[in-house]
């Protein structure tokens, strides 16, 4: 995940730009970890995004999957959503050494 922020972010000129690095790293921190269901939607998710920022394991999953994913989970009455916490924030701004 964090991969995948610092890479968008160099491509739009922001490399250590805490603003631009959250907006990217936000949508795969937005899945509930506590649940199975969720994390496992939150791999794919994270998977799509390798495959189309770096071309990698594109093999193994395909963005129609995740879309897949979350209408079963929707289907089932899920709500894996929810904000990030500011702990979950600092970490990925540490890790990424953000400014």
């Amino acid at each position: 995940m964090a991969r995948v922020a610092s890479a968008r972010c160099k491509k739009a000129n922001a490399p250590s730009d805490s603003g631009c690095l959250l907006t990217e790293a936000t949508p795969f921190l937005k899945y509930r970890p506590e649940d199975p269901d969720c994390r496992y939607v939150s791999g794919t998710a994270l998977s799509v995004a390798e495959c189309s920022d770096f071309e990698e394991g594109c093999q193994s999953v395909d963005a129609k999957d995740l879309d897949h994913q979350i209408a079963a989970l929707q289907t089932a009455g899920k709500d894996c959503n929810r904000e990030p916490t500011d702990s979950e924030r600092a970490e990925l701004l540490k890790l990424l050494g953000a400014k």
